[in-house]
């Protein structure tokens, strides 16, 4: 019997204005019994007629070469400096990106961004 177990974690960070939301997921799928797969899911969300609505949904999917990473992350949450990058260069990557209708995009420099976020002390 194989080790890999399917798991996720989500954040969410309201923004001081309370008019947008920043949720961050990190999930691990199993391609088989041993072999796990990570991925970031990153969600802005616009406060719009007292709701709030997904306006961009991101997903980084992780590589072999971080998966380390990923699993330590998954333990121990994210830390403070991680935290800020999460608010600050992703949400602000994020916010750039067009509308994506609740569908799942992929975008290279979020890619990028979210593996330096594993590597952000």
């Amino acid at each position: 019997m194989g080790k890999c177990k399917e798991f996720s974690v989500n954040l969410a960070v309201l923004a001081p204005s309370n008019k947008r939301q920043f949720s961050f997921g990190m999930m691990r799928g199993c391609i088989d019994d041993n072999t796990p797969l990570y991925a970031m899911i990153f969600v802005l969300r616009d406060l719009i007629n007292g709701e709030f609505q997904d306006r961009v949904k991101v997903k980084v999917t992780i590589g072999p070469t971080f998966n380390d990473k990923a699993e330590a992350l998954m333990k121990r949450g994210l830390n403070a400096a991680q935290l800020d990058f999460l608010q600050g260069p992703l949400t602000s990557r994020a916010n750039k990106l067009p509308p994506s209708a609740g569908k799942e995009i992929t975008d290279a420099k979020m890619d990028k961004m979210g593996h330096e976020m594993l590597d952000t002390k």
